[in-house]
């Protein structure tokens, strides 16, 4: 009978630092986006300026967020199984 061989462990990788918790940030900024976009157009609709402008303002922090999000996706730590995963197929 041979040596039995010692599988060494994978790297925990923090979630934070996933590819996952990226794509829920940049989804959930798109989803505020879309809302605050549908309450702007309803504000100018009605005349409502304030709501208008005040909807638009997070609008565009939306839409930053979603881009640096999506720009920061680059930089994730995938794991080192998934990897040889999607190169064998």
């Amino acid at each position: 009978m041979g040596r039995l061989r010692i599988k060494k462990k994978e790297a925990v990788i923090p979630f934070r630092e996933t590819l996952a918790y990226r794509m829920l940030l940049a989804s959930g900024w798109m989803l505020v986006f879309l809302v605050a976009l549908y309450f702007a157009i309803n504000g100018l609709r009605a005349g409502n300026n304030i709501q208008a402008i005040a909807s638009g303002a997070v609008c565009v922090v939306a839409a930053f967020s979603v881009f640096q999000n999506l720009d920061r996706m680059r930089d994730v730590r995938i794991p080192q199984r998934t990897l040889k995963r999607m190169k064998r197929r």
